[in-house]
């Protein structure tokens, strides 16, 4: 077994959803004023901030198509699409980003991520890589490292319930 399906193997279930504090919904809040946005419909398992977010210009999201994601507007109806996640059912493309707001399974203090396994991220981000990116995971999934291979892309941000991080990668 790899050392990143270790880790995912090896992450605790987190039972006790926390909000992410004022003080940081404003920060993140912030960073994204008068942004394209591309966030993420999150699983039961990821941080859900889409209520929380605003003074952006624009949302938008992924969706799946064949083996990668791309961007559309943020807009429902929502479907459920191969990876059983939630996408527009009928998505409007476009591309321009200013700002990613990312899920993970896991992230370091640094700014690297453990995602799924997939790759689908590291794919799209790599396409824009002066945009802004910011993951967002709980407090408990905080973790020492992460193994990095050359595709893997870091975060300029995590965000936790409760504190945020400054990537210096």
């Amino acid at each position: 077994m790899n050392k990143k399906k270790l880790l995912r193997s090896n992450l605790v279930e987190i039972k006790d959803i926390k909000k992410f504090t004022i003080e940081n919904i404003s920060i993140l809040n912030e960073l994204i004023e008068n942004k394209i946005v591309c966030t993420y419909i999150p699983t039961k398992i990821e941080v859900n901030i889409n209520n929380e977010i605003s003074g952006y210009k624009d949302l938008i999201t992924t969706y799946l198509v064949s083996n990668n994601i791309d961007l559309c507007l943020y807009k429902e109806p929502f479907i459920k699409n191969d990876l059983n996640i939630l996408e527009p059912e009928k998505p409007i493309k476009t591309k321009k980003v200013d700002v990613f707001i990312i899920p993970g399974m896991a992230f370091t203090t640094s700014g690297k991520r453990l995602g799924r396994g997939g790759g689908y991220y590291d794919n799209l981000l790599s396409m824009y890589p002066n945009t802004l990116k910011i993951g967002l995971t709980f407090n408990e999934r905080i973790i020492k490292d992460i193994p990095i291979e050359n595709h893997d892309i870091s975060m300029d941000y995590v965000f936790t319930n409760d504190n945020y991080y400054k990537s210096d990668i």
